[in-house]
């Protein structure tokens, strides 16, 4: 009864839809399939996107522990006085990650990212570049420089992170300069090191440091109250 019961449901199925229509409907939703896919797998891996514009509005120093080979982040307040050194961060508060989302969506409703997740670095751009870089004292570093004095021209500058290169130390002028019409790829962060050349002969050492932009803005910062030791 099974069997007679299949075969009569077969049978009115080939009577609503005969042989040559269901030909039709395969080759029909064959062409869709495909169609889906070329949409969907090329925004997958786009990563030619347009660039995406950030503002630089905030500012993070931290603390380098320059006395070994090569400059490492430290969390001491600690200083050798003749390792002064520290990292700027410059960024957008909004972060990176918010802007890197911003071309996601392209096409008819998918997302470029809709069947699997690529490595993909987005193009990002300052809005403003660095044009200046100011450095104050607030203790006297010796006998000749006394607190107050502007000493942007006593450090040398070093790129940081991704754009490192081969560690070459620079003016701050040039860093500047290299920040006009950058492209940054890993992350929208310009991050650098500053590294005061002479020695200082005081007990303590901190530095107000006040950044300006090609709009005209300025950020400002000051560094941790540093303890110079021998």
């Amino acid at each position: 009864m099974q069997m007679q019961h299949g075969c009569a449901d077969r049978k009115y199925f080939n009577q609503i839809f005969p042989a040559k229509s269901m030909k039709i409907i395969r080759k029909v939703l064959f062409i869709l399939l495909i169609f889906n896919l070329i949409r969907i797998i090329p925004g997958c891996c786009d990563c030619d996107g347009p660039v995406t514009y950030f503002s630089l509005n905030k500012t993070g120093i931290t603390n380098l522990d320059n006395s070994g080979i090569f400059p490492q982040s430290s969390t001491s307040d600690t200083m050798c006085a003749a390792a002064v050194a520290f990292e700027v961060s410059l960024y957008d508060s909004t972060g990176y990650w918010y802007y890197a989302a911003l071309p996601a969506k392209s096409g008819a409703g998918f997302n470029r990212a809709t069947a699997m997740s690529c490595d993909c670095a987005y193009p990002l751009q300052a809005r403003a570049h660095l044009t200046n870089i100011s450095i104050t004292t607030l203790f006297p570093i010796s006998d000749q420089i006394a607190a107050g004095t502007e000493v942007s021209g006593l450090f040398a500058a070093s790129l940081r992170g991704n754009y490192a290169g081969d560690g070459v130390y620079i003016t701050p002028e040039m860093l500047c300069s290299q920040t006009e019409n950058k492209i940054y790829l890993d992350s929208g962060i310009e991050s650098f090191g500053l590294f005061l050349k002479p020695e200082v002969q005081s007990a303590n050492a901190r530095f107000a440091m006040r950044f300006t932009l090609s709009d005209g803005s300025t950020l400002t910062d000051t560094t941790a109250l540093i303890t110079i030791r021998p």
